[in-house]
């Protein structure tokens, strides 16, 4: 058998789910897999940027691959629970990084390094990540949400993380 890259299973304006039903690429479900698709593929852009190697942040490409299974439904609605845990480790890591960096007195401008630029694009693309699933939740996809919600405190500590590496100033509002 010949190995390709394509199947020709969506050329009709229609894909599948976990379940095995076929559902047009419009739907909320495609959106909301498409969002968190593209916050990873962003991240892999980070991770290029970064002052140094990060396994962190591969980490968490991995933990979106795994949330867009939980939506699409190829893993159990049940797996949501296993984010409890992810939300924890994410909150542990803001906690620390943040207690690495000056405190803000103001508001501050997105930029910087290129890897924190990039970061606070991230921050960006996954509130739009967690609007979308959140469009899509019926219950099932609690810590998942909760997971989303964090990335976006995280990438800002991580952005501010990256400036103070490169030696870049924050620039404040004011």
């Amino acid at each position: 058998m010949e190995h390709c890259s394509f199947t020709r299973k969506g050329d009709d304006g229609h894909s599948s789910l976990g379940d095995g039903s076929r559902r047009p690429k419009s739907d909320k479900v495609f959106k909301a897999v498409g969002a968190v698709d593209e916050l990873c593929s962003l991240l892999g852009v980070v991770r290029a940027h970064l002052e140094k190697e990060d396994n962190e942040i591969e980490g968490v490409q991995k933990n979106l691959f795994f949330a867009n299974s939980i939506i699409s439904g190829y893993n159990s609605k049940l797996k949501d629970a296993e984010f409890k845990q992810k939300v924890e480790e994410l909150e542990e890591s803001i906690k620390k990084i943040d207690a690495s960096l000056e405190p803000l007195h103001e508001f501050i401008l997105p930029g910087g390094s290129v890897g924190a630029s990039y970061l606070h694009l991230a921050r960006a693309v996954a509130r739009r990540a967690e609007r979308r699933v959140q469009e899509l939740d019926e219950g099932g996809l609690a810590n998942v949400l909760i997971y989303l919600n964090r990335l976006s405190s995280y990438f800002f500590v991580r952005a501010r993380l990256e400036n103070k590496r490169a030696g870049v100033k924050e620039k404040g509002t004011k």
